[in-house]
């Protein structure tokens, strides 16, 4: 189950509940995906923030599996990381 809560900006962000271990575990993988590449490419994570343009913290909760990217963060994403969205989501098993 999925929730929003205001960014206080007129931005709403889904916080993540009920999540089943699968789903905890894809995020977790996802977000490792993420953390990989990011350091791939010599980047902080401050440094994809501010390259992808979202929102401050958005990057080290996707890395810590805390949050689930939407489709257009995951454009962004990928597009700051130089690469395409389907690399993107290539989990290594």
């Amino acid at each position: 189950m999925v929730f929003l809560f205001d960014l206080g900006n007129g931005q709403f962000a889904p916080m993540l509940k009920d999540l089943t271990k699968e789903e905890e575990q894809f995020l977790k993988k996802f977000g490792e995906q993420i953390r990989r590449l990011r350091k791939e490419k010599g980047m902080t994570q401050a440094d994809l923030v501010f390259e992808a343009k979202v929102h401050g913290n958005m990057i080290g909760r996707i890395e810590r599996g805390e949050r689930a990217a939407n489709l257009l963060q995951l454009h962004k994403i990928a597009k700051a990381l130089e690469i395409s969205v389907e690399k993107l989501l290539e989990l290594k098993s």
